[in-house]
């Protein structure tokens, strides 16, 4: 058992963001006992929480929001640094939207918080420990949780490219093992995913000095910093995704072919199963009014395989945000189209629904149910594809006592996928459907 820690003194940092492209500076600052780590948008005067549960995208980095709908993109670098240098309280302010690339690494975060250096403060932690061994399972992905003293990461990759078929890396978190193992890890691509990526409006700050790009021939800038540098990155993203757990953790953590989504996924489930009803530090603070599944499945009958939410970001009389991961397992995808997957339509009017069904059977008494009574102007921009996460915005524009008129948006990666208006009529659960 150790004391908890903070910085000394505040470290700044300059740099692009990876995916936007735009400079942020960011200040990370000590904080007092017991508060956690935070974001603080300081361009939006915005408080964003450091947990799983408000993690809103996992599309080529880990995305948080909180406040006023504040984001904050691809923050398991930082994360991952302020996890290895054994620090707990911390206040992290940024003016823009995405955590600096810097070199692809966590080393020039790393090397920002040593130079400030750690104090310890009056209280111990408070960890979470595994007391029990579970795993979850994803088609060939795996990850799991076992017992252990200290925080064990194992870590497996394999992919279609000579000398990255099989890779391993087993690491245990003590002091400086951070910054001899993990730290200089970059983050990597293949090239033949470079187009794409900027087709989809990402890796506008990306290039050659600030990740690993790798070709049909091979590593297209050398010399790798490990030899094994792939999957030592991967290990790196694992404990900055574990880092939103915002407590130590003590347990061994193996994963296979996983990535952000199933690294959050994990998180999830440690904190529900080994938390001991503690949420993570400041995850209550601001206007963000989380609602997750169980809540969801109260205000809504809906149940699988039509369930099509899986959490709300903001909630008030007025609009509701939503999110729905769209995994590659859903039962609509065998049959639309078998071998060319895409999300029906229709189910993503469906989806938009029953976000917007939130603002008026949240709360309720159970009694009520809604039925679509009309779809107007809408519009189909994108397809929606197996591990996409949609992100609804659905504002009321009518209300009255029998029927609710609602504008929405489906956004993918920033950009409307789907939009409409849609009448609904509100009507009594135990009435008997009428023509």
């Amino acid at each position: 058992m150790r004391f908890q820690r903070t910085l000394g003194k505040p470290v700044q940092f300059e740099g692009k963001g990876l995916h936007t492209g735009k400079t942020a500076h960011l200040t990370i600052k000590p904080a007092p006992v017991d508060s956690g780590i935070s974001f603080f948008r300081t361009d939006l005067q915005a408080h964003i929480p450091v947990t799983p549960m408000g993690v809103t995208n996992t599309a080529r980095g880990t995305t948080l929001t909180g406040e006023k709908s504040a984001s904050v993109h691809t923050v398991e670098h930082l994360l991952s640094a302020i996890h290895g240098f054994y620090l707990d309280n911390l206040i992290i302010e940024i003016d823009s939207e995405e955590i600096p690339i810097m070199d692809g690494s966590a080393e020039p975060f790393y090397r920002g918080l040593e130079s400030s250096g750690a104090v310890d403060q009056s209280k111990e932690v408070n960890p979470i420990k595994v007391t029990e061994p579970f795993e979850m399972s994803f088609g060939d992905i795996q990850v799991k949780a076992e017992p252990s003293e200290n925080l064990e990461l194992n870590c497996h990759v394999s992919f279609l490219s000579p000398g990255l078929e099989d890779q391993y890396f087993q690491f245990l978190l003590e002091e400086g093992s951070f910054d001899k193992q993990l730290a200089r890890a970059r983050t990597f691509c293949f090239e033949q995913e470079v187009e794409a990526l900027r087709r989809q409006g990402l890796i506008k700050g990306g290039d050659l000095t600030c990740a690993v790009v790798i070709g049909k021939e091979g590593i297209l800038n050398p010399p790798l910093r490990y030899s094994d540098e792939i999957v030592r990155h991967k290990t790196l993203d694992l404990l900055g995704d574990l880092t939103l757990l915002n407590r130590p953790l003590l347990a061994k953590i193996t994963v296979k072919k996983a990535g952000h989504r199933y690294h959050v996924e994990l998180a999830k489930a440690i904190l529900e199963k080994f938390g001991n009803g503690i949420d993570t530090p400041g995850a209550t603070k601001g206007e963000s009014k989380m609602i997750d599944i169980l809540g969801i499945q109260k205000a809504l009958p809906h149940r699988y395989p039509f369930l099509l939410i899986d959490r709300v970001l903001e909630l008030d009389e007025k609009k509701v945000v939503a999110i729905k991961n769209v995994t590659v397992n859903e039962a609509f995808f065998q049959g639309h189209f078998p071998g060319h997957p895409i999300m029906p339509g229709v189910l993503v009017i469906e989806a938009m629904a029953q976000a917007g069904g939130m603002i008026f059977l949240h709360g309720g008494d159970g009694k009520k149910i809604l039925y679509l009574a009309g779809v107007d102007k809408a519009k189909f921009r994108r397809p929606v594809l197996p591990g996409d996460q949609i992100r609804f915005e659905v504002e009321v524009l009518v209300l009255k006592s029998t029927v609710g008129k609602i504008a929405g948006k489906a956004i993918i990666d920033g950009k409307v996928a789907v939009q409409a208006e849609l009448t609904c009529a509100i009507v009594d659960r135990d009435q008997a459907p009428q023509e």
